[in-house]
This record gives structure tokens, sequence and C-alpha cells, in this order.
């Protein structure tokens, strides 16, 4: 199997925070970022059944339907954010999910989540996309101030997501 790469670094600024690097993710990654997943479900209580062949397979298919970067320090990956395209009949209504964004603990309130946020919209706009979007738990106030603070904003009230515009 060939690593299918998608290259972020001509779609993003530097990151203000000099030792962070924010990046595709790899196959060495995929041990890490199963931990990483499997803490984030902890607190999403997602039921996913996701093992490293099935994500193997939603992102080296021949048409990946997931992409995920990673944010590295010093050789440690310490976050990552996951994109899903959804199913668009339109390509004036492209879009994309960030299906996960989070950060380790003791990493958190430094930014990594924001140089996350920023990839993540570049490459959506690259890929033509018009908004992206993040679903929320309607009771974690902790996301929804975090997501308002890298630039989501909440359509409505009731809305079980938060967007931005990517124009």
């Amino acid at each position: 199997m060939t690593e299918r790469r998608f290259d972020i670094a001509g779609l993003t600024a530097p990151s203000a925070l000099s030792s962070l690097t924010i990046r595709a993710m790899e196959l060495a990654d995929l041990p890490c970022l199963l931990e990483m997943i499997r803490d984030l479900q902890t607190v999403t209580k997602d039921q996913l059944q996701l093992d490293a062949d099935a994500l193997i397979d939603l992102l080296y298919a021949s048409s990946p339907w997931a992409r995920i970067m990673v944010a590295e320090r010093n050789g440690v990956l310490i976050g990552y954010t996951a994109l899903v395209g959804g199913l668009q009949l339109s390509p004036v209504d492209r879009a994309m999910q960030m299906h996960h964004l989070y950060v380790r603990p003791d990493y958190r309130g430094e930014g990594v989540a924001r140089a996350l946020t920023q990839a993540a919209r570049a490459v959506a706009h690259h890929l033509g996309c018009g908004t992206l979007s993040v679903g929320i738990l309607s009771t974690s106030e902790t996301a929804k101030a975090a997501y308002r603070a890298v630039g989501f904003e909440r359509p409505s009230l009731r809305s079980p997501h938060y967007e931005m515009a990517l124009a």
C-alpha cells in the first residue's frame, strides 16, 4: 500500500507556535492517533468501532473519504483533526465537516486547536468547499466556547453544529 499524501504546507500559514508542526497523518502515526481517538471517545461517547484496518480503509482508498491532520511538537503527536467530506449533489454546496478536534490535555490553551482549525479551513477551501462545520455536544460549554474562539458560529440556537464560511 502506498501512502496517499496531501500537501498542506502550501495552504497554511506558519504557526505562531514555532515548535508546532501541522501535517497530514502518516501511517506511522496510527497507534498514537488511535489512542487519542479512544481518549476523545470517553468524552463524546461515540460508539465507533474503529481499528487500524478500518482507519486505513477510510484514509487510503483510491478516493479517500477522510483526511486527518496531526499536530506535532518535538516529535510527539499532541492533537489531531479529522475532516470528512459531505455528500453534495451540487459543487456550489460542497462542504467539509471537521469530525474531531482533539488536543492532549497537557497542551490545551496553547493555540494548538486554533492551528489545527486554520489548517482544516485551508484544506477545505482548497478542495472547493464553501463551509466548514463541526458537530457539538449540547452539554459541552467548553467545546462551544472553543469553537467560537477559533471562528465557528452557530447558525441557530437549536442547531447541532457550528460552521464557518470559507469564501
